[in-house]
Formats: structure tokens, sequence, C-alpha cells
């Protein structure tokens, strides 16, 4: 599944295209691709959903790549977190 997601950093909007690369009963992971390269995030959403915990925050986890800073990361994570939320909301996960 391919999509892209708006991210704030610096104070600037920037646009990366994210796909979702690997999924388990516990994990998925999602690659977000930038110019220089690319990043990828693990999150458990597919192990609180097979729980029944629909409400509870998915826990995002850098697994590949680096970021300038701390700030950065959350902001991604955040962007991620709407993203996946968007798209369970349209049925697509």
């Amino acid at each position: 599944m391919k999509g892209e997601i708006t991210v704030r950093i610096e104070g600037y909007m920037r646009h990366y295209p994210v796909e979702r690369i690997h999924v388990t009963p516990q994990v998925e992971q999602f690659r977000v691709y930038g110019r220089n390269g690319s990043i990828v995030f693990q999150g458990n959403r597919p192990f609180l959903r097979g729980n029944g915990l629909k409400m509870k925050r998915i826990e995002w986890k850098l697994v590949e790549g680096q970021l300038r800073s701390a700030s950065a990361k959350d902001a991604v994570a955040q962007s991620l977190d709407n993203y996946v939320r968007q798209q369970e909301k349209e049925g697509k996960l």
C-alpha cells in the first residue's frame, strides 16, 4: 500500500511518499522516502487491533535509517499515525 504523508519539520510542511513494506500479526513496517534515502518505522497496530484495543495509541519505533533530530522523528511518527488512522477509517487497512 502506497500513499503520502505531510510532515511539519522546522516550520516547513513537507510531503513524503510512504509505503507499507511488511506486516505480521504483531507489527507492521512503513518505509518513508526522502530526497537522500529512506527510513523505516515499525508500529504495533496489528497486535493492538487483534487484541481488541482500538483506542490504544500505536507505538512507533525507528528501525532503519537516521533523522537529524528527535523532533523530526516525532513529527514523522505523528504523521504516520494520522495516515494509518485515516486508512483504517477508509477500510484500506
